[in-house]
């Protein structure tokens, strides 16, 4: 009997059917691609959103900073700029030699050696300065000042209302005088001015310490970056899943590799961006800059190099998601010569995934993503090898 056709011939592993609309594929090939652009801009926005917000990530970013030479050379040179410009050393020094004797050869032994004096006074300004910036007590005078600097930033970009400090949409940076009049009440009653007593607790006003023009408009820039910062990865995972869901049946796997070699490019695309921006700043500093290029360098990179080191993760990772989805889609071309020597592979693998574990240099996202990979590589050959067994066992003697 003809075998029967009443359901037709099933579509073969991997082909798309015939009938699914074209705007399918291009539906899903767009959102992919949108959803590897979304994860690199999450993790860049996720990482500037923590500095903003986190005192302490910016205290450990900027921190080690004060440790590099060309930092401390060019602080050192601001600060002894400072010191001698206030000081005035050379008048300083022909008064004090002019006051000593008014005769003729005091006053031609004077003008000789006041600008020796004052050439010796400066180069040990420079000096003590030098030592006293590379020293651990002025490294902890940074983080502080880092610190409080990055507090007083967070609770404007809050908008804190219990904040010392507050900033207008005129840029008037102000600071409440609630607490300090509580601190007098305190003083007046414990003097024994009762009449105090009728101060209410919450009076106060502000204070206009500087006005800043335009900073209002920067830290609401950051405000919403930190807001877009949360809402990014929710976004990127809605436009992953929907790009696989929508893919037609049969290309749901190549949906994945479009997300994952997208996800590469954008990452390396965007590594190489942002170091072209940050050479193409120092080169453009000239010399009335607030900072030289080489400390702007150091500076740039401790800003950059974390977030660096993010997106060469993703880029990594995508590349492992790129050999696993392809290797996924076309299982005849390597699954008969991996079952042949599945046990040297396996062997290799773990030996590999050892190896990584304990190699230094790479961060903890690419060591956690290898071993991952590797596992999974192990565990699907020892499925694929048992498959592959079963019906041979099977067959009675």
């Amino acid at each position: 009997m003809a075998p029967s056709t009443r359901y037709g011939t099933a579509p073969k592993p991997g082909v798309p059917r015939p009938d699914a609309p074209p705007w399918r594929r291009v539906t899903s090939t767009v959102l992919g691609i949108l959803a590897a652009l979304l994860l690199v801009a999450s993790v860049a926005a996720g990482y500037a959103g923590s500095l903003v917000a986190n005192t302490d990530r910016y205290v450990a970013v900027v921190g080690p900073v004060i440790q590099d030479p060309a930092v401390q050379a060019d602080l050192s040179e601001q600060i002894g700029d400072q010191v001698t410009s206030r000081l005035d050393v050379n008048t300083a020094v022909s008064d004090a030699l002019s006051n000593l004797d008014d005769s003729r050869a005091s006053q031609a032994l004077s003008a000789a050696l006041a600008p020796v004096i004052a050439d010796r006074t400066n180069s040990l300004i420079d000096s003590t300065v030098s030592r006293a910036v590379s020293s651990q007590a002025f490294a902890t005078l940074w983080v502080d000042a880092n610190r409080r600097a990055h507090e007083l930033l967070v609770r404007a970009v809050e908008d804190d209302p219990g904040g010392m400090a507050s900033i207008a949409s005129n840029g008037d940076i102000t600071v409440s005088t609630t607490a300090m009049i509580g601190e007098v009440k305190s003083r007046l009653l414990a003097q024994g001015v009762s009449a105090a007593s009728v101060i209410p607790d919450d009076t106060g006003g502000n204070y206009t310490v500087f006005n800043a023009p335009g900073l209002a408009s920067a830290l609401s820039a950051l405000d919403t970056l930190g807001r877009i910062a949360a809402v990014l990865p929710w976004l990127t995972a809605a436009a992953a899943a929907a790009a696989v869901l929508i893919a037609p049946r049969g290309r749901r796997l190549r949906s994945g590799l479009v997300i994952s070699i997208s996800s590469a490019a954008a990452a390396l695309a965007t590594v190489l961006l942002l170091r072209f921006v940050q050479q193409a700043g120092v080169d453009s500093l000239g010399t009335s800059a607030a900072v030289s290029p080489d400390a702007a360098l150091v500076l740039s990179n401790a800003f950059l190099d974390p977030l660096a080191a993010a997106l060469r993760t993703v880029f990594v990772l995508a590349l492992l998601a790129v050999l696993v989805l392809s290797a996924a889609a076309s299982p005849s071309r390597w699954q008969p010569w991996a079952m042949r020597h599945q046990r040297v592979y396996q062997a290799v693998a773990a030996g590999i995934t050892v190896l990584v574990l304990f190699l230094p240099g790479l961060s903890a996202g690419i060591t956690a993503g290898i071993a991952l990979v590797l596992v999974g590589f192990i565990v699907v050959l020892e499925v694929l090898g048992r498959r592959t067994r079963t019906p041979l066992d099977a067959v009675p003697a």
